[in-house]
């Protein structure tokens, strides 16, 4: 697929409803330049939805989900976009920062992105990349699951779990993360070099098992020095609050009149 084809997709998923499609990126390993050659294409977003939603008593679905091929798409609505950007929830965050856009209708975009990311929370950052990184690594330690993939995920959660620390913003692209890290780290420098390996890989490549090994004391090794670190929360989370609602408030009246 490409950018065309992708964006022809979302056309077509939205030609015969009724709801308004905002804000699509690609997301996941092809956001990270992490992706293998047989990677799927990871399309994320959100949604307004249709006025008869809106004014309906009733609950609706608040995502649209499709699976066709290596085309995966998800779209959430605006008040479950909203709801999780209020908790800093850093997946999304990662959504609204994407340099891969193919589907940009959101009013005064840049404005609200920038003000976003100076109200979140690096707290709720640290925890999500340290969970990340601490499931991916069990997940690789069962049978036939040490993958580059995995690795590279643990190996991006930390790192960015460390950023997190020190209120910086990590970075998607994983090259460019790699530059925010320690020139020094040994983790960082293990990782530089296996990079190209990795992305040479399929999807579900084994890394030797000496390889294994190292690679797990370099990940347990920085996850002992982020424990001896604390973090409290980083925002004012009623200002974020207000300033979701605002932009809420605005985008429904520009939508439904």
């Amino acid at each position: 697929m490409n950018t065309m084809n992708i964006q022809q997709e979302i056309q077509n998923l939205f030609k015969d409803r009724d709801d308004h499609p905002l804000f699509y990126i690609e997301s996941g390993s092809r956001l990270w330049g992490m992706a293998s050659p047989d990677s799927d294409y990871d399309v994320r977003g959100f949604h307004l939805p249709s006025k008869a939603q809106h004014y309906d008593y009733r609950q609706h679905r608040d995502l649209i989900e499709i699976m066709d091929g290596d085309f995966d798409f998800v779209s959430f609505d605006l008040n479950k976009m909203f709801g999780l950007l209020a908790k800093s929830n850093p997946t999304v965050l990662e959504w609204v920062r994407a340099h891969i856009v193919y589907s940009n209708q959101f009013p005064e975009w840049e404005k609200f992105r920038d003000g976003l990311l100076e109200r979140i929370d690096y707290k709720a950052l640290y925890y999500h990349y340290l969970s990340l990184a601490k499931g991916g690594m069990n997940v690789m330690q069962t049978a036939d699951n040490f993958t580059y993939k995995k690795v590279f995920y643990s190996i991006r959660g930390l790192m960015s779990a460390e950023l997190a620390t020190q209120r910086i913003m990590p970075e998607l692209l994983i090259t460019e993360l790699f530059e925010q890290a320690d020139a020094n780290d040994p983790l960082r420098r293990w990782a530089e070099d296996y990079l190209e390996i990795k992305r040479k890989q399929k999807e579900k490549a084994q890394l030797p098992a000496a390889e294994q090994t190292q690679i797990l004391k370099l990940l347990n090794d920085k996850i002992e020095a982020l424990n001896l670190k604390a973090i409290e929360p980083t925002n004012d989370l009623e200002k974020l609050q207000q300033y979701l609602t605002e932009y809420s408030f605005n985008l429904k009246k520009h939508f439904y009149g």
